[in-house]
């Protein structure tokens, strides 16, 4: 029991003799020692207007940071600057890796007039049952009646597109489809049907 009393006491003797030896090693540490407070001195007074509207230029800033950093016995290290491109050469970054071309397929197509095209039957799947060969007749014979009309609306170089039109599987209602007014249309037809009560008294 003593014994063990013991050995918690030398123990304890031990530390207090190490702290006591580290307290006085660093009160005895010579006063040149490394203080930040000495080597970066910090202002408590506000800059003034000559020093806070300064105008200097980038590389006027690194010497004079240079400066600084020479009085105190060190060494500023800047990264190397960068090279701005001319202006007649447009700018282009290096890249590791090859360009990727990407080809997008166009959710439309592009066609050339279909003047006798019946779109509430062959596009949108309209049927009128046993009235459909009546009904695509009288639409037939009315495209031919309009014709010159509508070549003068839409010539057959010209291109149409399905961009406009419902896509498949839509619920579409049963359209008049009416071609829009046009003077050359008009006067194409005016000129043909004047040709053909000439030609045809």
């Amino acid at each position: 029991m003593l014994f063990h009393a013991f050995r918690c006491l030398s123990g304890i003797l031990a530390v207090v003799l190490a702290l006591a030896g580290a307290l006085s090693a660093f009160a005895q540490e010579p006063a040149g020692r490394y203080d930040p407070q000495q080597e970066y001195p910090i202002e408590l007074e506000p800059p003034g207007p000559k020093r806070l509207f300064r105008l200097e230029s980038e590389q006027a800033l690194i010497e004079r940071v240079r400066q600084e950093a020479r009085d105190r016995g060190e060494r500023a290290i800047f990264p190397p600057p960068v090279e701005l491109p001319d202006q007649d050469r447009p700018y282009r970054p290096g890249r590791p890796w090859h360009v990727g071309v990407v080809r997008i397929v166009p959710n439309y197509v592009c066609y050339h007039p279909l003047y006798f095209e019946e779109k509430n039957t062959e596009r949108y799947g309209w049927d009128w049952s046993i009235f459909q060969p009546i009904v695509s007749t009288g639409a037939f014979y009315a495209d031919v009646l309009i014709f010159p009309y509508n070549v003068g609306v839409l010539p057959p170089w010209a291109c149409e597109c399905n961009a406009g039109y419902f896509l498949p599987g839509d619920p579409v209602p049963y359209y008049f489809y009416v071609p829009p007014f046009s003077w050359k249309g008009a006067a194409l037809q005016t000129s043909v049907i004047a040709g053909g009560i000439a030609v045809f008294p």
